[in-house]
Order: structure tokens, then sequence, then C-alpha cells
């Protein structure tokens, strides 16, 4: 046995000692609580009840406690990764704590916490068992073993954190009442097993990664748009809601991080190699792609401003906003910009009149306008949170690319124009507007196909006005 063979079997050993001492602390502390502790917590949470479920954020949080959250999960992590090993293991887990936490809580019939307080209130001499037996929590015991299975395909910092979240499940699931400390320890000892057991299963016995057991993209796809829609949209359009507004749009979040990540050790890795083909091959795929990143961006920052009640400002008379004014001028300046920007344009000939004596990418100056302009008019400082750091990166990929091929094509021309025209803040001293202004050909404008891009980019405030009157006012009543 050669010296990484043996260190893997010695990783392997200590994780596997972890996971059985870990097991039996928690078994401990649920016996040692059972007779010691839950009395104490439960006489306290009378005297002064913790009201931590009823947080907007609390509230989402408790749905990982869930069986469906963490399925759902799951299949988005095999569709986005293509790696089904964690996630069918996962799933084994989950059949475990079934299988397990059932019978336990059906044999030992210990009620809930909440329902012995609301017996005594109602001065029923019957507890209603029925969907309300406490030992053990089956929340906890879902959260821990989904958790100890992720936890073994992640680094520590990621670990430490799937612990912190399994943990504050458990907290909250004892000062909601529904649970003492004792069904949580026992959840959370019932979830590693199941988890750490699946784990073995996988690695000793039964490797799940077969063809029998293979996971298919459509079926995964269907389970991630039918889950929320069976469990949440019975519970009212507001659970809905609550979901979309946290877990959606978390989701997407995370997934254009790791896809802009990826694209970023690309082009460290092209930078560092000084592969100059390489590094120009990444910048025009970023720049092919940052009309696409604008159009993918701002449908998700809408959503997410109607799903959380934030109103854009007025643009209608007589309740005009200034705020929604500056956006409307914002959005006017951008378009004539880039109109003007358009007849400046000769083909094998550099740029220099008109707005490129005043900046090297006065395109991209005016659609920086114009997007500063719609977020003005959304009214909500997070859209700008997420939109400028992607327009900065597509268009800022964009001006490398142009500018490395100018320079290649008109060479020291070049390099002197560079010098004297700012890239993107205007230099006014370059200007001749009077000029410009005489030699405008108005016939180009009625035939170039910026018209028709024109056009659409300065109807934004109107619909954006459009959707305020419509969803917010009539159908949210805001």
């Amino acid at each position: 046995m050669n010296y990484r063979k043996l260190t893997s079997k010695l990783n392997l050993r200590g994780k596997d000692l972890f996971f059985v001492f870990f097991i039996l602390i928690l078994g401990l502390a649920a016996i040692w609580s059972y007779f010691n502790l839950d009395q104490h917590v439960f006489s306290l949470l009378c005297q002064k009840p913790v009201n931590w479920n009823k947080s907007y954020w609390l509230e989402a949080f408790t749905y990982l406690g869930k069986a469906w959250l963490p399925i759902w999960l799951l299949l988005i992590c095999f569709v986005s990764t293509g790696r089904q090993r964690p996630v069918l293991i996962a799933f084994l887990a989950l059949i475990i704590v079934s299988l397990t936490v059932n019978p336990l809580k059906v044999s030992v019939k210990r009620p809930r916490p909440r329902e012995i307080i609301k017996n005594r209130l109602e001065q029923n001499e019957q507890l209603n068992l029925l969907n309300h037996l406490s030992f053990p929590s089956g929340d906890t015991a879902v959260a821990f073993a989904v958790g100890t299975v992720v936890m073994s395909f992640v680094t520590w910092p990621m670990a430490c954190l799937l612990l912190a979240a399994c943990t504050g499940i458990a907290l909250l699931r004892v000062t909601d009442m529904a649970h003492y400390p004792s069904d949580v320890f026992a959840g959370a000892a019932i979830g590693t097993f199941a988890g750490w057991l699946a784990i073995q299963i996988d690695r000793r016995w039964l490797p799940l990664e077969r063809p029998r057991f293979n996971l298919s993209q459509g079926t995964s796809i269907m389970g991630i748009i039918l889950i929320p829609l069976v469990f949440r949209l019975p519970k009212g359009i507001g659970k809905l809601v609550l979901f979309l507004k946290t877990y959606g749009l978390l989701v997407i979040c995370i997934l254009l991080t790791i896809k802009a990540k990826e694209h970023l050790k690309k082009i460290y890795a092209t930078i560092k190699s000084g592969d100059s083909e390489r590094f120009e091959s990444v910048l025009n795929y970023l720049q092919e792609r940052r009309t696409l990143a604008l159009k993918l961006v701002f449908p998700i920052i809408i959503i997410e401003n109607i799903l959380d009640g934030e109103k854009p400002h007025e643009l209608g008379i007589p309740d005009i906003s200034i705020m929604a004014v500056i956006a409307v001028i914002l959005v006017f300046t951008g378009v004539f910009i880039r109109l003007w920007s358009r007849e400046h344009f000769t083909k094998g000939r550099l740029f220099a009149t008109g707005p490129y004596a005043l900046v090297r990418h006065p395109l991209y100056l005016g659609s920086f306008l114009i997007v500063c302009g719609v977020l003005f008019q959304l009214n909500d400082w997070f859209n700008w949170v997420v939109v400028v750091p992607v327009f900065t990166v597509f268009h800022g990929a964009a001006i490398l690319y142009e500018e490395r091929s100018l320079e290649k094509q008109f060479g020291q021309e070049w390099k002197l124009y560079k010098s004297t025209v700012p890239a993107i803040i205007p230099a006014l001293r370059n200007a001749r507007f009077v000029e410009q202004y005489h030699n405008w050909n108005w016939k180009f404008y009625l035939t170039t196909p910026e018209l028709r891009a024109a056009l659409w980019l300065l109807s934004l405030p109107l619909l954006i006005e459009l959707m305020e009157d419509l969803v917010f006012e009539d159908m949210l009543g805001i």
C-alpha cells in the first residue's frame, strides 16, 4: 500500500470515528436533556416566549428542516453541476430518516410542548396527537442528515457553516415550542447517523452511481418546477411568494455567482499564463454576451422588486417624482449619445469625431446612463448592487477587447488618440458641439438600425410606469 492510499484510508477512518463520536455525544445529550433540561426550558419559554419564528427571514430559514426543500435544492445542485453522487447519497439519508423518525414518533407518542399549553388553555382532558408528535424532531433529523452528507463533499469552512445552519434549525424548533431539547438532540443524532450510514452504504456495499440509479435532467427539472407548487401553493399564495423571494432568488444569485467565478478564474489563469490569444477569446466571449447579461439581470431584479413590494418612482402627473424625472433625463441622454455615436462610425478608420472626441467609448457611456436611469426609477438600492457589477464586468471586457483590437489595427495613431481622449468620463475640452450639430445627417437617423433600439429604450420609463400602475397600484394596492 503506497503513501497516498494509506493517507486516504486514515482520513476516511478519522471521519468515521468523528461521526461515531458525534452521534454518541448527541445521544447522551438527548438522555441528559430528557431528565434534567426539558422541563426547565419548557417553563422558561412559557414565562418568556420567544417569537423568533415570526421574523420574515427566520420563517424562510425554518423551511430547511422540511424534506421537500433539501430535495429541491439537491435537484438544482444536480442540474447545475451534473454531480449526482452526493445527491443520491442525500436522498438515501432522507429515506433512512423517514424509516427511523416516523416509527419512533408513533411509538413514543410524546405531545409537542405547544399542544400541552393549548390543551391547558382550552381545558381539554385529551390531547390531540394527530400530526403533533414531538419525539424525535423530524426537521432536525432532516437537516442533519442532508448536512452530514454534504459536509463530506465540501471544504471545512463550508462544513462549519452547514453545521451552524443545522444547529440553528434545531434551536428554532425549541423556541417555537414544537420540541423539547431532548427531541432535537435525538433528531440530530438520528440525522447524523442516517447521513453517515448512507455514505457507508455508497462507499462499502452498494455504490449508488450506477446506471440503474442515474438521475435524468428532465425529471430533475420537472421536480424543481413542481415541488414549490405542490408544497407551497396549497398553503396560500403568500407562502409561495415568500419562498420565491428567498430561496428562488437566492439560488439564482448563487448560480450566477458560480458562473461568474468560473469565468473570472479562466480570465485570471489566462492573464497569469501570458496567453494573449486565449485572453482575447475570453474577452470576446464576455463582450458578445454583454446585452444578454443585462436582459437576464433586469427581469430578475424587477421580479424581486414586485415580490418585495418595492414600488418604482411615480412618473405620472400630478404625483410625478423628481427621481422619475431624473431617470427619464438619464435614459433620454443615453439614447441621444448612442444615436449620435452611430453617425460617426466609419469603417476602416479610427473614430475620433463627434462623441468620440469626448470619450473613446460613447456607446457604452450611453448604455450606462440608460441603465442608471432605469435603476433610479425602479427605486431599490439593492438593484444597484446587482446590476452595476454585472454591467462593469461585461462592458469592461468589451472595452478591453475593442481597445486591444484597435491598437493592433491602428498602432501609433490609436496610442496618440488614447493619450488625449479618456475612455468613459467625457473630456469637454475636446468638444466641438456647434460644428457637429450642423454636420448631422438626419436621413441617417431615420434609416439606422439603432433607431429601433432607441425607440425601445426610450419606452423603458413608460413601461416601468405602466408596471407601477398595473402591478403595484391595481394588483398589490401599494
